[in-house]
């Protein structure tokens, strides 16, 4: 008899998966199809003008007729690919180190001491994210200038790191929160200080959500275009993306454009290999800090 019911609801539930309301299923996967094709069509057609003449620049859907490597030869040899790529990793690393230091040490700091002031400076933290950061372009430039730090990398690193400070920080306390404050008054007994209890107990905890906003931190400054363009005017400070910017200025139109899509695509490789080695930490991540 038992049997018999199981079975039944086994059926049941066969009906309901293959069912009208299985439907939206399939168009979810019809329309994340399109979606991505959509997003992967304009790196298509930088691939393909990478790859061509400039006698052969008509069609950016076919397929070349002859494949030009000349263009990726030509962009290797140049010395400015090369600087970007220093002044990026320079940057990149500054970003990272200010950011999750800063980020990791204020929450924790907020987490443990539950008050009004450590809850006025969330509250300001989280109003802070919700301004754009063109809003304050003016007066952060203002400020840059005042204490001599355009077409500085460190001073383009302080910036980048305080704009993501706030997020990096709502999500570590997120995480701090939920680690049982008898950690460290057991550490306080062995005689550990604070910071040492932050350093040896606390932040191996946090190693998802540490990595998930160092691969964020990193590609959040490799991509930067926006305040890098406006506080570096020197040649030899311009990160990746102004030297793609420089090879797009100097088509002229359509005359260097394949050479030009050949800059961009070797500038924006570091990212997406990164992306796609380090994903499942990304995703990890994100499902712990909700999770918790």
């Amino acid at each position: 008899m038992a049997s018999q019911e199981g079975g039944g609801v086994l059926m049941k539930a066969r009906v309901k998966s293959t069912g009208p309301n299985s439907k939206p299923v399939w168009w979810c996967y019809i329309v994340s199809v399109l979606l991505i094709l959509i997003y992967l069509l304009p790196i298509y057609i930088m691939l393909n003008l990478s790859f061509r003449t400039i006698q052969d620049i008509g069609s950016k859907l076919a397929l070349p007729e002859t494949w030009n490597f000349q263009n990726y030869i030509e962009v290797f040899t140049s010395g400015d690919l090369w600087l970007g790529f220093k002044n990026s990793i320079i940057l990149m690393v500054e970003t990272v180190v200010l950011e999750i230091g800063l980020s990791a040490l204020g929450a924790y700091g907020l987490a443990r001491s539950r008050n009004r002031l450590s809850n006025s400076i969330q509250g300001i933290s989280m109003a802070v994210m919700m301004i754009p950061g063109t809003a304050l372009l003016v007066g952060t430039y203002g400020l840059m200038v005042n204490f001599h730090m355009t077409n500085t990398l460190y001073g383009l690193a302080l910036l980048s790191a305080a704009g993501g400070i706030p997020a990096t920080m709502f999500m570590y306390m997120n995480f701090v929160v939920s680690i049982p404050t008898a950690l460290d008054e057991a550490a306080a007994i062995d005689g550990a200080g604070v910071l040492r209890t932050f350093v040896q107990i606390i932040m191996p905890q946090l190693k998802a959500v540490t990595i998930t906003r160092i691969i964020m931190s990193a590609t959040g400054s490799w991509n930067n275009y926006m305040m890098p363009m406006y506080l570096l005017q020197n040649k030899s400070k311009f990160t990746i993306i102004l030297v793609i910017k420089s090879a797009f200025n100097r088509t002229n139109g359509v005359g260097n454009m394949p050479k030009a899509c050949a800059t961009c695509a070797i500038g924006l490789l570091p990212v997406i290999v990164l992306y796609l080695f380090l994903q499942k930490y990304i995703i990890e991540g994100q499902i712990d800090s909700s999770v918790k």
